[in-house]
């Protein structure tokens, strides 16, 4: 029995990956914000049908929803490197794999997020531009003040599962050379021979991590229904 599954060892290697749960909170706290900024732009630009920068949103949010995270992920952290050292960058292997993972991230996050933007913006009453044209308010306080907040409102429970979506996709950064708890699993793992205990732990630890994020929204949907 204990060569199938050893208890003992998966309680003791908790605390040994919960030490690089800092990584994944990290990589995660970085790129959805950025994420969301760029799907904000994004969205803008597609609602407002902006010349160009339409164009090229509608070709990142196609490319991005149409291929794999993992082919996206090899694209930026090992494809990216290798055209800036073909455009004379020479010193770019100077940089941390992380920089690559947190742009590749954000990007990601971006594309997703533009969609929920896009959405919730759509949710708004347009009576409420047409009222703020009226009042000769800028676009940026229009947006900033008015029409965003209000557009938070709908999309709370998607960006909720956003996040966590966001939260689940940092498991496959260990390919990109980055240490968090799936590679500390993993080489673990390969001293041990008892990966399954250990990726019950990761998994754990990702089930506590969404659950937390879930009563978050909770919160925050409950906060807006009695406001």
């Amino acid at each position: 029995m204990d060569q199938f599954f050893n208890l003992n060892y998966m309680v003791s290697s908790l605390p040994i990956l919960l030490s690089y749960l800092d990584v994944t909170l990290f990589v995660t706290a970085v790129s959805f914000p950025i994420g969301l900024a760029i799907g904000a732009v994004t969205a803008l630009a597609r609602i407002h049908k902006t010349p160009v920068l339409s164009q090229i949103s509608s070709v990142y949010i196609s490319f991005i929803r149409g291929t794999p995270f993992l082919v996206q992920l090899f694209l930026i952290c090992f494809g990216l490197p290798q055209v800036l050292r073909a455009f004379g960058a020479s010193d770019i292997r100077s940089v941390p794999g992380i920089v690559f993972v947190l742009l590749m991230m954000s990007l990601h996050e971006g594309a997703y997020l533009s969609e929920v933007v896009r959405g919730a913006l759509s949710a708004v009453e347009k009576g409420q531009l047409e009222a703020c044209r009226a009042m000769n308010l800028t676009k940026k306080r229009t947006y900033l003040g008015i029409i965003f907040p209000q557009a938070f409102r709908f999309a709370v429970p998607v960006l909720g599962n956003t996040l966590i979506s966001c939260l689940k996709n940092t498991s496959l950064i260990f390919n990109a050379g980055v240490v968090d708890m799936m590679s500390k699993a993993d080489l673990m793992g390969a001293y041990s021979y008892h990966h399954l205990e250990l990726y019950l732990d990761v998994g754990l630890i990702y089930i506590a991590l969404c659950a937390i994020v879930q009563i978050g929204v909770i919160i925050v949907n409950r906060s807006f229904r009695y406001a």
